[in-house]
Order: structure tokens, then sequence, then C-alpha cells
């Protein structure tokens, strides 16, 4: 029996060419994923918050709004990766779509096969395959379930902040730098500013309360996050 690698994942499609999205989709449901489908920006956008994707691939020549500022909107919302697709594959769109917040560039035409490989390595780069409860304080991650506990009560993370999170405490009482938490966390390939970084600490920070304590700055250099040694 074919092992279904994306059970328990959901994928949106942002694509107006429904034979591709239909072929797509074929190959992604046989891989165990959840597949959803949008035809315009405007629909993935609204389809984005109502389902919350694990990842989200998006045309880029879409009608009304373009590729590019779909993902802009997405990304200043959701940390989910986002795999542009599209026909245009020449050095400087693939280096726009990593500043515009892509996580990885396919040009069409594309195997299938191998763009549902390319799924499912960039998901484990966003998702370590890390199942021990890591606790410190009263600050308690469960990277099986994606839960963050403080005292107790569930605290409610994006997805990056999650897996800023999870990096830090896999590491702790280590300075990470921003390059490093870049590499490890976005991507070697993210292409955005590495105050991208500081901002999504501000914001796990926040959500903690009590624990955010734990996330220490070192000042010119990056975080740590103060814990036992796992």
């Amino acid at each position: 029996m074919t092992e279904q690698v994306g059970r328990g994942r959901t994928i949106l499609i942002i694509e107006d060419d429904r034979e591709m999205a239909r072929l797509v989709r074929t190959y992604l449901e046989h891989a165990g994923y959840t597949v959803e489908h949008a035809e315009t920006g405007e629909e993935g956008i609204a389809c984005t918050q109502r389902i919350h994707p694990h990842l989200i691939l998006l045309d880029l020549m879409l009608p009304l709004r373009s590729g590019w500022e779909i993902c802009r909107v997405l990304r200043a919302s959701i940390s989910a990766p986002i795999i542009m697709v599209t026909g245009r594959g020449t050095e400087d769109d693939r280096l726009r779509g990593f500043a515009e917040g892509a996580d990885d560039y396919v040009t069409k035409p594309f195997s299938p096969r191998e763009l549902v490989a390319r799924i499912g390595a960039v998901l484990r780069r966003n998702h370590p395959t890390v199942t021990r409860i890591i606790e410190t304080g009263f600050l308690k991650i469960d990277p099986a379930q994606r839960i963050v506990f403080v005292r107790n009560k569930n605290v409610a993370l994006r997805e990056r902040e999650f897996d800023l999170l999870l990096y830090l405490a896999l590491h702790p009482n280590v300075v990470c730098s921003r390059a490093d938490l870049l590499d490890h966390v976005w991507g070697y390939d993210f292409a955005g500013d590495e105050r991208t970084v500081d901002t999504h600490v501000r914001r796990v920070r926040e959500a903690l309360g009590p624990a955010g304590s734990l996330l220490k700055t070192v000042w010119g250099i990056g975080y740590k996050l103060i814990g036992d040694e796992v």
C-alpha cells in the first residue's frame, strides 16, 4: 500500500487553470493530502483565512491580481509555506518570488511527482520531525501536536512563530544568530530582511506572556531560549 505522506495536511491550490489544478490535485490526494482549490487570488485569500492550509501552491499569472501581490498579502498574515508555480522562470522572477515571501519556486512545465516531492521537502523543512514534549519552567511545547502551553494554558501561535520557538527550544541556552534562524526556520533561500526574525520574536514573547522572559535577546547577535538541556 502506498504511504500516505500527506495525511493530516491540507494544501491550497490557487490556480486559474482548472485542468492544471485538477492534475495537481489528483497527485496530491494520491499522496494523502487534503486539497482545496481557488481560481482567483481573492478566493485564495478568503480560503486561506477559512481553512488555514499547511502549504499554498500559488500561480503567478492570476486574473485581476498577480501572484506577486497575492503572495505579499498572504505573507503579511500567515507563515505557512508558499510555493510559486509559474511559466516565468528567469532569475529575476525567482528572486522577486523569494523577496515577496515565497518558500520555493516551480517553473512550468513540471513533473507532478517532483512537485509532490518538493512539497514534502518544504513541509519537512518547516516542521522538523520531533515528537518528545519539551518543558522548561512553566513552558511546555508539544511538537507532535504543534501545541504550546504556558502554565497549562494553550497559547495560540502562528506556524512560523511555532517553528521559531521550537528551534530555539531544541537548542536551549545556545545563542542563535538571526542568520542562523533564517536558514533553519525560514529556509536557506529566504531573501527577506533579518528584521523579520525580530518581528517574529516579539510576537512570540507577547503570546507567551509570563514565559516570554525565557526568550532572551543577545544584543548584536541574536536570541536564545533559557531552558533545560534536551
